[in-house]
């Protein structure tokens, strides 16, 4: 007696995840705030594990800049494979704390802050700092949201299931249709691991 849909975001764009909506968002931001110029030679730097790594290698190519991966060298090699054939450079680093200098996403921004004096061309260095960037939640607000409220004729759900990993996705979406949808009675659940950190 229960309709369960699913939005099958592996069937859009260029990474085929939803980060891909997130690294759009976060490039397009920093263009307008003039931190990224195309034809430059600009590299994104990012610390992650997975998808929003591949989708940031795979549109920074498109829009003509270079990408630089950091990310943890217990990660599957076919993952930083995968980023490489997409054209980014991947650091691979040993596990640290978050707290430590040497932890994948604070690598990530040091490079960043280091690439004008490293690289001595012209180019900037922009670390797209998925975790705290505010370009995350808000491409799922713009966009996942409003598409789910009008695949569903209107908002007729009572439920919003996500996964997360940043949560980019999930408070994105329930902000869209709690807030701006007025779906007052919308349930929304986080869908995690036992174990996991979230």
């Amino acid at each position: 007696g229960r309709t369960i849909l699913a939005k099958a975001e592996f069937l859009n764009g260029a990474g085929n995840s939803p980060k891909d909506r997130v690294a759009l968002s976060m490039i397009e931001e920093a263009e307008r705030r003039g931190l990224l110029r195309p034809g430059r030679g600009d590299t994104i730097y990012e610390g992650t594990v997975g998808s929003t790594g591949i989708s940031l290698a795979t549109l920074a190519r498109a829009r003509g800049y270079r990408a630089h991966i950091c990310m943890p060298d217990d990660q599957a090699f076919e993952k930083s494979d995968l980023l490489h054939h997409l054209g980014a450079d991947v650091e691979r680093v040993p596990v640290a704390p978050i707290t430590s200098p040497g932890h994948f996403v604070n690598l990530a921004r040091t490079r960043a802050a280091e690439h004008e004096r490293r690289a001595a061309d012209g180019s900037m260095g922009f670390f797209a700092n998925q975790f705290e960037s505010e370009a995350n939640w808000h491409a799922h607000f713009s966009t996942t949201g409003p598409e789910i409220w009008a695949q569903t004729d209107g908002g007729r759900l009572d439920a919003f299931v996500a996964g997360a990993g940043t949560g980019g996705t999930i408070s994105g979406v329930a902000r869209y249709l709690k807030l701006e949808a007025k779906l007052d009675g919308l349930r929304v659940v986080l869908a995690d691991p036992q174990g996991s950190g979230l």
